[in-house]
């Protein structure tokens, strides 16, 4: 086992500059597929450093596929890598997520039954109920917006931008803002990309369809299975065929892209909605040699990114290949559901064909909150709002966490996804019937949604899995919404 010279770190951490040591030998077959590693206390003692900082070195490697565990043996290579030259840039990771998913109506039944029961009549809007926890996943908590920050910078641009006010914005998105994103991507992302291939609109929707008119041919077009639905309807909307490839613990099978054919697929490595597992380095190498032969793209929807709460963030695609990968991102997720800005980095080649085919556009988003986000990136702010919000959610999953494992509900189910993102899964281990499972707990003032909900083809595999959004929680209701839950299960038996 090789022993490596710290001191030679420079700048980085200590567990950062480890990290990397391991993986470029793993990469150039120096540590081949299954040796086993030094135990954390054994690395620590031979480089005199903190338990800690091997810890933190191992975990990164284990969330990107380098390593493994076996119980009670300790941390092992992976088996089956593609080695490579050190310094080649190919990095991913890996997660898992638990066997137990859930069951239930798959997405393409649930809309069916949904254009049943519509009249299509205009009717009164129903009145929203109240529930007593709302565990739906894509909602925040009340304090996460920063109120102050943003109307002071509002006011500022209302102020010095007034002769902006009056011209149409780019149909790229106003220069600084593009600018603030391409520096931001730079340091939180390791991204290097120029402001004049980003693109700015109202939502990712909107995005997409400027993609999909940009490639303007009739080839097939791909969506995890399971996955973000609207996805998939704006891709099924267009009359394109549309295939639903499946997830698995790896992230996005391959081999369906290349049987049909398929020149665009959606995907979201870093961290996988709704499963919430991370594509491993094996899996990203063979999606991106896929790309590169069959001269397809990449959406890689870097979903729920910024709330990694281990480790070091997860490497993007687009960093391995900016010839075929479209890297997007959003804010409202971030920031609040009402800030429709998004952002996608084409490459430079369809870059040249929007200037031409759509250069009829108009920018969609207004000038006013476009100056105002890029103040509050360029001015710091932005970074750190989310540096706050990971304690705020790092303290509220904690609570999460802590309130199950006391509650009656850990008998019957387990929580899985707790590294990243809004949402835990919660799989659950006695035989259920999901949909009055969903009913009774509604009858009782708790909202949840099903995995199943996300599924387009087979849905049993997930059987009894559900999402427990958590942005928008009150800590203090959980023992009791977690009891309901564990009645209702008890119910069933």
């Amino acid at each position: 086992m090789p022993t490596y010279q710290l001191d030679r770190r420079g700048k980085k951490p200590l567990y950062e500059y480890l990290y990397e040591c391991l993986k470029n030998d793993i990469r150039s077959g120096v540590l081949p597929g299954n040796q086993r590693l030094p135990s954390k206390r054994e690395m620590a003692r031979d480089h005199g450093v903190a338990v800690v900082t091997v810890e933190n070195a191992y975990a990164q490697l284990l969330a990107e596929g380098y390593l493994y565990t076996r119980p009670r043996s300790g941390f092992y290579v992976t088996e089956g890598l593609e080695r490579e030259g050190a310094a080649a840039p190919d990095r991913a990771n890996a997660g898992t997520f638990g066997d137990a998913a859930a069951s239930g109506q798959s997405l393409a039944a649930a809309q069916g039954s949904d254009e049943k029961q519509s009249s299509g009549a205009p009717s009164e809007p129903a009145k929203k109920k109240e529930y007593f926890v709302d565990f739906t996943s894509g909602r925040i908590h009340s304090d996460a917006f920063p109120y102050s920050a943003w109307a002071r910078l509002m006011r500022r641009v209302l102020t010095d931008r007034e002769e902006d006010f009056l011209v149409a914005p780019p149909r790229e998105g106003v220069y600084p803002l593009r600018k603030a994103i391409a520096d931001y991507l730079r340091d939180a992302r390791h991204l290097t990309v120029s402001p004049d291939r980003i693109i700015v609109g109202p939502g990712t929707e909107y995005l997409h369809s400027i993609l999909l008119r940009l490639l303007g041919t009739t080839d097939p077009v791909a969506v995890e299975d399971p996955g973000y639905s609207k996805i998939g309807l704006l891709y099924g909307s267009t009359g394109r065929p549309t295939i639903h490839v499946k997830v698995d613990r790896e992230g996005i099978c391959v081999e369906p892209l290349k049987k049909n054919g398929v020149k665009l697929v959606h995907t979201s490595p870093s961290h996988h909605f709704p499963t919430g597992c991370v594509m491993s380095a094996e899996r990203r190498k063979q999606l991106l040699k896929w790309a590169v032969s069959e001269n397809a793209y990449i959406v890689e929807d870097d979903y729920d990114s910024e709330f990694r709460f281990s480790g070091r963030p997860i490497p993007t695609l687009a960093e391995s290949n900016d010839t075929n990968v479209i890297y997007m991102n959003t804010f409202t997720r971030t920031l609040a559901p009402s800030i429709r800005i998004a952002y996608m980095v084409l490459p430079e080649a369809l870059m040249e064909q929007y200037r031409t085919i759509l250069s009829f556009y108009s920018g969609a988003v207004s000038s006013p909150e476009q100056y105002t986000l890029a103040a509050f990136l360029s001015e710091g702010y932005y970074q750190r709002h989310i540096s706050r919000m990971r304690t705020f959610y790092r303290t509220r999953r904690e609570q999460v966490l802590e309130a199950f494992s006391a509650s009656p509900l850990s008998k019957y189910a387990e929580l899985s996804g707790d590294s990243a993102g809004l949402h835990f899964l919660l799989l659950i281990k006695r035989k259920l019937n999901d949909k009055k499972f969903i009913k009774d707990l509604d009858n009782v003032g708790i909202k949840i949604n099903p995995l199943a909900l996300y599924c387009y083809n087979d849905a049993k595999p997930y059987a009894h899995a559900f999402l427990l959004g958590y942005g928008a929680l009150e800590p203090e209701r959980l023992p009791e919404a977690l009891g309901r839950m564990a009645d209702m299960i008890c119910k069933q038996a």
